[in-house]
């Protein structure tokens, strides 16, 4: 289990990490919600989540496709993305966990909707989509 918090410190929790499943996103989507080229997030064990302080602070917003973004109503730090079913689909943007880590990403994902003006660094794969194989 790890832990991680906001900016403000309203919210913490904690999750289990699925070990080497850290992604470089460069979608849309997670450009537009975190203000950067990507985001790095790390898929989690939906079942394991636990809030532990500020419930009442996490707020969500549902895009088109059903996923969920979940983020600090107080200081606006997005947490986490998962799908209706947290135990199908969830993960933690990385820079949110608190817990020292010895893990990196292993690809670049969606770089199909990257943003123009930034290359994913070398030394990993760049991957179009999020292909269902690299879930596993």
């Amino acid at each position: 289990m790890v832990q991680g918090s906001c900016l403000c410190g309203q919210i913490e929790y904690e999750v289990e990490l699925i070990p080497n499943k850290i992604f470089n996103c460069h979608c849309s989507y997670c450009r537009k919600a975190h203000g950067a080229a990507f985001v790095t997030v790390a898929l989690a064990k939906g079942d394991t989540l636990k809030i532990t302080k500020g419930n009442e602070a996490l707020k969500e917003h549902q895009n088109e496709l059903g996923g969920f973004r979940a983020f600090c109503f107080n200081c606006g730090t997005r947490l986490m993305n998962y799908a209706p079913d947290k135990s199908l689909y969830l993960s933690v943007s990385l820079s949110t966990i608190d817990t020292p880590i010895d893990a990196k990403p292993i690809a670049h994902v969606n770089i199909e909707s990257k943003a123009s003006w930034h290359e994913p660094y070398e030394g990993i794969p760049a991957l179009e989509g999020l292909p269902l194989d690299i879930l596993s």
